[in-house]
């Protein structure tokens, strides 16, 4: 970047480690990640324009037979990340892939 400039990045970073290996949880031409964009909508699923959206990727490595996950959201704003923050975003994403391991035992 040139003199002068700088920019900001505002991310929340998860990382997980499954049992499973990476082939087993995400078959999907076994990936080693990819990324979207995420928001809120309503219950017609009209996006909530007052609310964060975030951009986010997720990446898998194998770790000694098993998966390490890392999930990266970024936002915008300082403010969109509280936000999210305070509606329990790391609480609600960690229970959610804390239950992997459970769903994928076959």
């Amino acid at each position: 970047m040139p003199h002068g400039y700088f920019r900001v990045v505002l991310t929340l970073t998860i990382t997980a480690e499954f049992a499973a290996p990476r082939a087993r949880i995400w078959q999907i031409d076994e990936p080693t990640g990819f990324t979207f964009t995420d928001g809120f909508a309503d219950a017609d699923f009209t996006p909530v324009e007052s609310m964060p959206v975030s951009t986010n990727e997720f990446s898998f490595e194998d770790k000694d037979g098993s998966t390490v996950a890392t999930y990266v959201s970024t936002y915008a704003t300082a403010e969109g990340l509280q936000q999210v923050l305070d509606m329990g975003v790391v609480e609600g994403s960690s229970q959610a892939i804390g239950q992997t391991d459970d769903l994928i035992k076959g």
